[in-house]
């Protein structure tokens, strides 16, 4: 008896199987049934869907966090990259004004230095390179930018030189004027402007507003030749007997980057 409750339901279920296999009767009730119990399967697997979703979109932010982040760290490179190409060629283009400038090297033996500082008082006009004595530097040395003449080496370390401009209170060059000869004594002015004053220019000489004042050779102290300053002022002063002349510098600090320290002979 056990034998048939156990075998029969066995049996029936054997012979549904390949019925349904045989004939496909059971299609639709199967069907049906899956559709009846669906919901149920839905309901059942949501929380894990769900799981699943919010899984996905954090992941999903973290990685487009994480590219974000990439992304902007190689275009900050890019763009630092790109700021040391636009110097090179900013420093290129200095170095090359500076050797082809307006006024031809005289001398064949010369040095190249960068500006480090600038000081600017009204008493007090100097520039600090990055050359000293270990570069055989020394003191008494003239220096030029790309448009003339920068002043003289007046101090110096073993990494850095001072040099003392053209517009300093304490600086004398002798001049002479590019269109005359005229020749003069130009100083440096006690005041925030980067100008010079001619002395002992006599009332009767010839200067003009925007004449051409070169270095002298005379007295040794500088090479001959080199833009120095052009007139921008010129008046009789009564009961002196020499002209007020003021000189603006014609290489201006602004953009001096480079100098060229000409050989001591």
């Amino acid at each position: 008896m056990n034998f048939f409750k156990t075998f029969i339901p066995v049996i029936i279920a054997i012979f549904l199987i390949l019925f349904d296999y045989k004939l496909s009767y059971l299609n639709s009730l199967r069907q049906g049934v899956a559709t009846l119990i669906s919901p149920v399967y839905m309901l059942v697997s949501l929380p894990e869907k769900l799981y699943t979703w919010i899984n996905e979109q954090g992941t999903g932010k973290d990685q487009l966090l994480s590219d974000n982040q990439n992304l902007n760290s190689q275009l900050l490179k890019l763009k630092a990259q790109l700021q040391q190409t636009e110097q090179l060629a900013l420093e290129n283009t200095k170095l090359k004004s500076l050797l082809n400038s307006s006024h031809t090297l005289q001398q064949a033996k010369f040095s190249l230095a960068r500006v480090e500082h600038v000081r600017r008082s009204r008493l007090k006009k100097q520039l600090i390179i990055n050359k000293g004595s270990d570069d055989q530097l020394r003191i008494g040395q003239v220096v030029l930018g790309a448009q003339g003449v920068v002043g003289q080496i007046t101090e110096l370390t073993p990494m850095s030189a001072s040099i003392l401009m053209a517009s300093d209170p304490t600086q004398y060059i002798p001049v002479k004027s590019a269109r005359n000869g005229i020749q003069a004594i130009s100083q440096g002015l006690a005041e925030n402007k980067y100008h010079m004053r001619l002395n002992f220019v006599e009332p009767e000489l010839d200067i003009k507003i925007n004449d051409l004042f070169l270095s002298s050779s005379l007295g040794g102290k500088f090479p001959d030749g080199y833009p120095v300053g052009r007139v921008i002022h010129v008046e009789k002063h009564k009961n002196e007997s020499f002209l007020h002349v003021i000189l603006a510098p014609i290489q201006q600090t602004s953009d001096l980057e480079f100098v060229i320290i000409l050989e001591k002979s």
